[in-house]
């Protein structure tokens, strides 16, 4: 009986301990999972970051480039280094956004979510979490076009300032409808 159990036990060790020689091709199957490959970066240093906002087409690129620089403690900060947030911005609960989670620093916890995950946040202190550095630029220009309405501002200085018709914004404002 001993001996029967052993050349059981032997036997299906030996015939599952082999690779699969069944297919007629020699190529190995596939694997059933995928691997994600990881988002590649350029480094963060001046030269980079100036290409960036201009990429992006911020406004105001050279002030931005300056306030970069001293919020970030010249691209060394501990913010900027956890969470490639390197303005402090805070997470924008309503306006578009490429943040991808929000940093607590009392708590020294980072989550992630989509706005509607994060709302109970709100009060709380917290940073933007961003993948990478370069969607912190990209979420910046998100934020300066949804709060600086620049259009707006040129047209109230041509009535206000420039022009003597004081129906001279309208016709601009019905021009400018036509050619879009």
């Amino acid at each position: 009986m001993r001996r029967i159990t052993a050349f059981t036990i032997f036997s299906i060790y030996l015939l599952f301990s082999f690779d699969d020689f069944s297919m007629e091709t020699n190529q190995r199957m596939e694997p059933v999972y995928k691997v994600e490959k990881a988002t590649v970066c350029n480094p963060l240093n001046v030269s980079n970051l100036e290409k960036e906002l201009k990429k992006n087409e911020v406004i105001c690129p050279k002030e931005v480039k300056a306030q970069i620089l001293l919020e970030s403690g010249n691209l060394n900060s501990f913010l900027l280094k956890k969470t490639n947030n390197m303005l402090g911005m805070r997470y924008p609960f309503s306006r578009e956004t490429k943040a991808v989670g929000l940093y607590l620093p009392a708590k020294d916890t980072i989550i992630y979510g989509n706005q509607q995950e994060l709302k109970k946040y709100r009060s709380a202190n917290h940073y933007a979490v961003f993948e990478k550095w370069e969607d912190a630029i990209e979420d910046y220009k998100l934020w300066q076009v949804s709060n600086f309405r620049l259009a707006e501002k040129y047209l109230s200085f041509l009535g206000n300032v420039y022009a003597e018709d004081p129906a001279y914004v309208s016709k601009i404002r019905q021009m400018a409808s036509k050619e879009q």
